[in-house]
């Protein structure tokens, strides 16, 4: 009985050990620290694709976005190929690193910051993908991720460097800096690379015009997610949103398989009060990723005597009466009564 009782306790002991085998390593690059997390049962002779991640002393444990459980989640349902994770610390310059224009306007919440996004990429390019990639068994497939003002940074860098890194992932990026200068340098895209962002309609700011301004294919290599509820804050970012970024970095997303459905969104500003009704339509492929369609749908409003219905699903009314409206995906036809009253009162208790 003992030996049968601490045979199966090995076994347990094995799968826990199996589940959490990944290792994160500690380093001084350059002058950064970073954080580095190689995956289960890394292997020196095989190749990884790197993503490269701002503010890392953030990036793993569940404290903060908990990226290394969701990269373990994944791996071991086969969903993304194993890669090496790189969350390159921020310090007191984090302001000045991440940001890339000046904005007078930012100093009253930010305080006086000088915009080196120019020379932190740099330092990122010269000193610590060479040590990375010197030290470790990396593939020619790199990308960089972050939030709020480094997801403003890990745009920015991968548009004006597009030579070293294929993807982009931005959580809530702070693309509102500078009056949406972000939004001139969409056209520097390249076809090769591809694009992510999100935001939340908890902390809305109105992104969705990257979209156009980059020339991309949406849903091919420019996604965007908009959450409904969501905060700017880390507990908003893991799980469902880091995984996007995983599966579209590193996963082999089926482009054919998929289901879509309907939202409806009142959101109101919190820096101006308004009002953003909105028809987003989301869609969820059969790895789990999740964007909004917005602009690869066409929306046709039935009754338009009764109101307006743009390109990118926000509406508004004319006359106090519902809209009917038909929304068309790669050839599929969905329909969605905008009840007047309900907006109303929805607006009234926001």
């Amino acid at each position: 009985m003992r030996k049968l009782l601490f045979v199966l306790l090995s076994i347990l002991c094995f799968k826990v050990h199996a589940q959490q085998n990944h290792k994160i390593e500690e380093k001084s690059i350059g002058g950064y620290k970073v954080s580095i997390y190689l995956p289960p049962n890394y292997d020196p002779s095989r190749k990884y694709k790197t993503l490269y991640f701002n503010d890392g002393q953030t990036v793993f444990g569940s404290s903060g976005l908990n990226v290394d459980a969701s990269a373990d989640e994944l791996i071991n349902k086969k969903l993304i190929e194993p890669l090496i994770i790189v969350g390159i610390h921020s310090d007191y310059n984090r302001t000045s690193h991440y940001v890339p224009y000046n904005d007078p306007s930012m100093i009253q919440d930010f305080g006086n910051y000088q915009p080196q996004a120019k020379e932190y990429s740099e330092d990122i390019i010269k000193k610590i993908i060479p040590f990375i990639e010197k030290r470790y068994s990396t593939s020619s497939g790199r990308g960089i991720a972050g939030y709020s003002f480094g997801g403003l940074h890990s745009t920015w860098i991968a548009l004006n460097y597009p030579e070293y890194f294929s993807f982009s992932g931005s959580l809530s990026p702070s693309y509102w800096v500078q009056d949406f200068k972000i939004f001139e340098e969409g056209k520097k895209a390249k076809d090769t690379q591809t694009y992510y962002f999100d935001i939340g309609t908890g902390e809305w700011n109105y992104y969705v015009p990257m979209l156009l301004h980059t020339k991309l294919p949406i849903l091919k290599s420019i996604f965007y997610y908009e959450i409904f509820g969501s905060h700017h804050q880390i507990s908003d970012w893991r799980g469902d949103r880091i995984k996007n970024i995983l599966l579209l970095f590193s996963g082999n997303t089926d482009l054919t398989k998929y289901m879509w459905d309907i939202q409806l969104e009142i959101i109101k500003s919190e820096s101006t009060g308004k009002f953003y009704p909105r028809i987003n339509p989301t869609i969820r492929y059969s790895n789990g990723l999740q964007c909004s369609i917005s602009y690869a749908a066409t929306f046709k409003l039935l009754n338009t005597e009764d109101g307006v219905v743009n390109k990118d699903g926000s509406f508004r009314f004319t006359n106090p009466k519902d809209l009917t409206v038909k929304i068309t995906y790669d050839g599929q036809e969905k329909s969605i009564t905008v009840n007047y009253n309900e907006v109303e009162k929805i607006k009234a208790g926001l």
